[in-house]
């Protein structure tokens, strides 16, 4: 067992005090396992509970010495429950947002005479709404939806944090829903 760090009197840290790396290491050695299989659990994807244990982490490797050494397993287990609430929130909100570049998928389904201009038309129009992006969203929603790449992967080849790379895609998907709402495209 992984004896707790010794801390100020009364158990309470300075906030510009910072778990050291070996011992993020050492609890992550500890807990990991714990944490992966409640994400499993919460989130039924294992590939996502892998990307929320290391959010999880990089969160006690920031903002772990706030918690007691006493309790560092719930504490654990609340962050990460608050970083798959936030994702799940998040993909919800994608999911939607895919509705929004659905003309695209369709293209290829609609067998009326005049589906190809139809068709054609909303394509146009979410190519050009995506144009409009900033580079920044219009990679992340490109590597996201077309790509298929996790927000974790595209995080990692950007250089930025997850949570960047999440809200750029929320961003992008408003923008793309108001865009397409205000040109008639159903949405």
């Amino acid at each position: 067992m992984i004896e707790p760090e010794p801390g100020p009197p009364g158990g309470e840290t300075s906030a510009d005090q910072r778990l050291s790396p070996q011992r993020v290491r050492e609890l992550y050695e500890r807990w990991s396992a714990d944490v992966l299989a409640f994400l499993c659990s919460l989130t039924r994807n294992r590939e996502r509970a892998d990307d929320l244990v290391q959010a999880t982490f990089q969160r006690l490797a920031e903002k772990g010495h706030t918690a007691r050494p006493a309790s560092i397993r719930g504490w654990l287990l609340r962050v990460a429950h608050a970083e798959a609430m936030q994702v799940l929130r998040r993909e919800g909100v994608a999911r939607k947002g895919l509705g929004i570049i659905a003309p695209l998928a369709r293209l290829a389904d609609d067998a009326t005479p005049w589906s190809p201009l139809v068709s054609a038309e909303d394509a146009a129009r979410v190519r050009e709404a995506l144009a409009e992006l900033p580079t920044e969203q219009r990679t992340v929603v490109e590597r996201r939806i077309w790509g298929d790449k996790t927000f974790a992967t595209i995080a990692a080849e950007e250089g930025v944090p997850i949570g960047t790379v999440m809200t750029r895609m929320r961003l992008a998907l408003a923008k793309l829903q108001a865009r397409l709402r205000d040109d008639g495209t159903p949405g």
